[in-house]
This record gives structure tokens, sequence and C-alpha cells, in this order.
């Protein structure tokens, strides 16, 4: 029996799952790689790495998860020190060996997933069907439940705005075919899932360019950091295998879990930190939020939501979701209510970005193990000034700001946001929460970090 695989050549022998592809991540990237696609378009995740193979070169698709083709672009610059940021530091990397991702064990990557528990995941059988349920058995029914039992028929996509409301008797299918309680991963019993796929809307159009003023905005409602704790239980408790132990207990992310955000001052690092109910914004960090529109200028009003920095409705409201998103495709973007929450998607993108560990904006921050240096030879800034015009670093005018891109390197990486949406030597996006507290002169001093 002969078997064609995606690129086109013959084996002679079946996969045991009967699967188009020599492993999981294959099969799926057979339909969502963009092969020879110069913009983003459609359901594409992945860039193929012989259109990465040009110095300058960037992934294409800009979906809200982000281009797998990222963990394929390691950048090194020399400043007097020669820095590496390897391409595996920029996601989740997944094994699909017809396409040019291979998890190999170099000892500089994660073996399991940081913030694991009593199981941390292995790095080594990470693949799409890790979260996605490649059946799609999870459904949400009438009632807002989620469930893989067949209770009721799936009628439609559940992941967008524009999808049905299902009535009683009917179901629509969980967010982007997340897997739910009970779900079981490639790697066995000892990983499957405890916590249900978040309430999420996605736009229908949602790989595209965007802009300040044309953002892509998906509504992420209750549940999306406890989905994240299916495999990163310890996260953010500073306990086990968590190589952040630092700075998780400021953090303090958790859905609906008092032992992970407790609603008391506490003295860490040497400052106070106070934690908000369940991680709840708190009135000082959503005025923060909405007043922030670039380094100093502070006046803003409404229509505050950057997708660089998604904050986490407090809903489980499918309609109300499903109104946002309908309102943000007007140009009506969101602004968030001391009650909303940050989560793990408010500063980290679910699939690979441009920078380290997965963030949405350059941050500097220790590699694993602390391999790397803390700030890469870079001053924490999103952009520089020329002639009083905001730019982004060059590998060719600025070696360190730069990190070895190109300015096009890093307006993609920014998901098309063009430099003059920010203001020169714009600070790093933590100040959209923070402001004036997330500089590199030190941590914050007050309370309301």
């Amino acid at each position: 029996m002969a078997v064609v695989n995606p690129k086109g050549s013959v084996g002679s022998t079946p996969d045991p799952n009967l699967l188009r592809g020599t492993d999981g991540s294959s099969t799926c990237l057979n339909c969502h790689e963009g092969v020879g696609l110069t913009q983003p378009d459609g359901f594409y995740i992945s860039t193929p790495l012989s259109q990465l193979n040009i110095a300058g070169a960037y992934p294409k698709q800009l979906t809200p998860g982000g281009d797998f083709g990222w963990l394929n672009k390691t950048y090194t610059w020399n400043t007097g020190t020669i820095y590496t940021d390897p391409g595996y530091m920029h996601g989740h990397y997944i094994t699909a060996e017809d396409f040019d991702y291979t998890y190999e064990n170099s000892g500089d990557t994660w073996t399991t997933a940081p913030g694991g528990g009593q199981y941390p995941y292995p790095a080594s059988d990470l693949s799409c069907i890790s979260c996605h349920d490649p059946h799609g058995t999870y459904r949400r029914t009438s009632s807002g439940a989620i469930t893989n039992s067949p209770v009721a028929p799936i009628i439609g996509s559940g992941s967008y705005e524009t999808s049905p409301t299902p009535l009683a008797g009917q179901a629509v299918g969980a967010y982007r075919l997340l897997g739910g309680v009970n779900y079981v991963p490639p790697g066995g019993i000892n990983y499957q899932f405890h916590y249900a796929p978040p309430a999420a809307i996605a736009p229908t159009v949602y790989n595209r360019s965007e802009t300040k003023t044309s953002q892509t905005v998906v509504a992420y409602g209750n549940g999306t950091s406890a989905w994240c704790r299916n495999c990163h239980p310890d996260m953010h408790t500073g306990a086990g295998t968590d190589p952040f132990a630092d700075i998780d207990n400021v953090m303090g992310v958790a859905e609906n879990f008092p032992q992970y955000a407790n609603p008391y001052n506490e003295q860490i690092n040497s400052q106070k930190v106070t934690y908000h109910p369940y991680n709840e914004l708190g009135s000082v960090i959503a005025s923060n939020y909405v007043s922030y529109i670039e380094t100093g200028n502070y006046g803003g009003t409404s229509n505050a939501y950057w997708s660089l920095a998604p904050f986490e409705i407090n809903t489980t409201s499918y309609s109300n979701l499903q109104l946002v998103v309908k309102n943000s495709e007007s140009g009506l973007y969101p602004s968030p209510a001391s009650t909303d929450k940050v989560s793990c998607l408010t500063c980290h993108r679910a699939h690979a970005s441009g920078w380290d560990y997965i963030m949405r904006f350059k941050y500097n921050g220790n590699g694993k193990n602390g391999i790397n240096d803390g700030n890469y030879g870079f001053s924490e800034t999103m952009t520089d000034s020329s002639g009083g015009v905001s730019v982004y670093p060059d590998i060719s005018t600025d070696i360190s700001n730069s990190m070895g891109r190109t300015w096009e390197e890093t307006q993609q990486a920014y998901y098309g946001w063009p430099a003059s949406d920010f203001a020169p030597n714009e600070t790093v996006i933590c100040n959209k929460c923070h402001i004036g507290q997330a500089e590199p002169t030190g941590p914050p001093t007050n309370n309301n970090y």
C-alpha cells in the first residue's frame, strides 16, 4: 500500500492511525500551512520553512494564535557581545515532521511543560492535537454547558459571532475544537484535562493585518486562563517545576481559584503587591488601560482595546461576547470594566509569536535557566526615534534594539501595526496596564501593579 505524504513523496508503510501525514500535526498542516502565500489568508497558521530561509523574511500569517513559522526564525546580533534569540523560544514547539517542525532536546529547550505540576506534559509529545480535539467531540449545549457526551447534535461551529445559538436538543462546537474535561492528549491518561474550553468568540475574518484603528478583537470570556492550566497548573503558584517563580506570585493569574489570586496585600521581593479578587483588573488597572494611548499620552476615555494586550471579559454569556465582536467590527472597541480580568492570553499568544515566550510584544526576560542575558542588550522600548518620528529599530541602524531584526520583521511581529501608531521611544506595552511602572529602571514601587 503506497502512502503519499503532504510533500508528495511516497512511502510504503501506512500510518497506524491512517493519518495523511507522518504525525498528527503534519496531518493538520496539510490544510493549515499556507504554501506560497505572501499575505495572511484564511485559516492558515504556518508559513513554510522554504519561505523563511531568506534574511529578513518573516512568517506571513496573522491569526490571533500566531504563525508557527516564528519557531523557525532564529536571530543573532553582535554588539560586542554576541546574542542569540533562538526560534524555539518563540512558541509551543509542535512536532510536525513533514513540515520541518521537529522537536530536538538540545539541552536548552524545555523537555516538559513549564509549571506542569505532578505530571508535566512531555515536550516531545506536543502537537496540534495536544490542545485541539481532532474529532471535535466537545460541544456547547443550549444551557451553555460544554460536554463531550453526544447529548445533542452539533449544528455548527461555536467559535464565531455568526455562530448559531443552540436551541433545546441542539449544540454547537466548542471554541476552536479545544479539548475539554477528560480529554486525553497524546502522551496518555496522566495528562487528561480538568478544565473546559473558555467562553470565547472570534470574528469570521481573523487572519489579517492590523493597526490601532483596525484591530482583530477576539472576545475572550471566563475560563481562558483556567483552560491553560490543563498543562500549566503550577505556572502561577511558584511551586513545582515552574521556572518563573520569581514573578509568579506577582502575576497571580487564575480563574475562580482564590488560592491563586488572594485579595490582600503581601510583601514580595521588597515590594507590596495587591491581588485583586479572582484576578480582576480592579479600578486602577482598568482606568490605566483606558487612559493609555501611547507613552506620554494618557488621555484616553473610550475605545481602549488593544489586540496586543487583550483583557478577559468577565462573562460566560455567548450573546454578550458575540455583541462585543460585532460592535468591534464596526470600530467600537471595548474598554475593560474593573471586574474584567487579566489572562494568560493578555500577554501571550497561543501558538507562536515573533518574541520570546510567545509574548505579544517585545519584553526582556531571562532564557531557560538564565542561559540568555536578561535583557539581550536592549533597552525596554518598542520603537526608536528618528528626527522625532517613531520608527521600529532596524538591524542596519540599531543593532542592539533591533534584536537582529529588520523593521519589517518587527512590524510583522506587531501584526502590521505601523510604528506611527506609537510614540517615539514607546516603552514596553506592560504600561498599557501599569502606566509608568514597567520601566527599565526597576520594579514598581507602589501597590497597583
